[in-house]
């Protein structure tokens, strides 16, 4: 039994001990306490007993077994019958220690025919009876909603991983795809060259498959990763483009961001750059930047005027990288598509989170 479970203990205990101190009251013991031969503490022991076993029943046999699961009108069949027995016992009990004690309020009913004395008794005992099953309503009740929430976000929390989780694992086999690419055509003719982007390979799976399990990942690591992405999608263009790179965002080490959302796009960039005769003709534009607790993202790259939709088949498109942003920021980023005059542009603004 852990310290939560004790307090509760403690609290109800509590609870029932306040009751029956009230209870003592004279005023409260519809006429019990006019005997002097007779210790009202009698019957608001085994009344606040009654009591307990109405509120407790209820509480957690009939709201879960039958209200809980839509059968209500078991439920109310049910409960219609309990009120009614533990009154009968109730009063049965009542009219036994009254006799026993020769009291006034008893001895006042005593002549009385059965159905007479059956309503007169339970004109005081039904009403009591009946405010401890609705107090178990009202304890009950919004404690099962709420758990019934929590368990609805836990599986929220599960189903969002799931998706997370699979999501990212899109991106492993296209950097192994691409990577072992650009190896291939290096080996031959420049082994040393090769044997570097080997390296990068090896850091980038090794960043993908473990450092990045995380929701969250420090953007210096995030920043780091991508600086040897880069050096491994520069191979597939080679002296054929222009290549720039600017990913120093400034104080990244003190903040956290989604790794892998900006994979997909430079990806994209180096996928379907333009084909022009001249090199300087052909770029590819990488920058990233922080301003005022948000990251700003952009990259850009030269197209062909015939060139597939980005999002065609052929890569992971960019439906990944929204459901992604869309169950990890909400609404609280902005990303932008655009095609104009032989240039593709994607620009990304998204928040930042602070390390520790």
């Amino acid at each position: 039994m852990n310290w939560n479970q004790s307090l509760t203990i403690l609290k109800h205990l509590s609870i029932w001990m306040l009751t029956i101190l009230l209870l003592r009251n004279s005023s409260l013991t519809w006429g019990w306490a006019v005997s002097s031969k007779y210790d009202t503490l009698i019957p608001q022991l085994y009344g606040a007993a009654t009591n307990a076993v109405i509120f407790y029943f209820t509480s957690f046999y009939l709201i879960p077994r039958f209200f809980n699961t839509h059968r209500k009108k078991a439920f109310y069949a049910y409960s219609t019958l309990f009120l009614m027995a533990v009154s009968l016992v109730e009063m049965q009990a009542d009219q036994y220690v009254g006799e026993l004690y020769q009291n006034r309020a008893y001895l006042g009913i005593k002549g009385l025919a059965w159905p007479e004395r059956l309503l007169e008794g339970m004109i005081y005992i039904l009403p009591i009876n009946l405010f401890y099953y609705i107090i178990a309503f009202v304890y009950r009740i919004p404690s099962d909603r709420q758990q019934q929430h929590e368990r609805e976000q836990q599986l929220q929390r599960e189903k969002l991983e799931a998706e997370l989780k699979f999501l990212k694992a899109q991106i492993h086999p296209h950097t192994l795809f691409n990577g072992l690419n650009s190896v291939y055509h290096l080996i031959d003719f420049d082994p040393p060259r090769a044997k570097g982007l080997v390296w990068n390979l090896s850091n980038t799976l090794r960043y993908q498959l473990y450092e990045s399990s995380e929701r969250f990942v420090p953007l210096a690591k995030e920043i780091a990763y991508l600086r040897q992405y880069i050096a491994l999608q520069e191979v597939r263009v080679d002296e054929d483009a222009v290549v720039e790179a600017s990913l120093s965002g400034g104080e990244e080490e003190k903040w956290l961001i989604a790794p892998l959302l900006f994979t997909p796009f430079i990806e994209n960039a180096f996928k379907y750059i333009s084909h022009h005769p001249v090199q300087k003709d052909n770029k590819i534009s990488i920058r990233l930047q922080i301003a005022d607790k948000r990251l700003f993202f952009e990259c850009t790259n030269t197209v062909d005027t015939n060139a597939p939709r980005i999002s065609e088949a052929g890569g992971i498109g960019l439906e990944n990288v929204k459901s992604r942003l869309q169950l990890l920021y909400g609404v609280d980023y902005q990303m932008e598509l655009k095609k104009r005059q032989g240039w593709f542009e994607v620009k990304l603004n998204l928040p930042l989170k602070t390390l520790g």
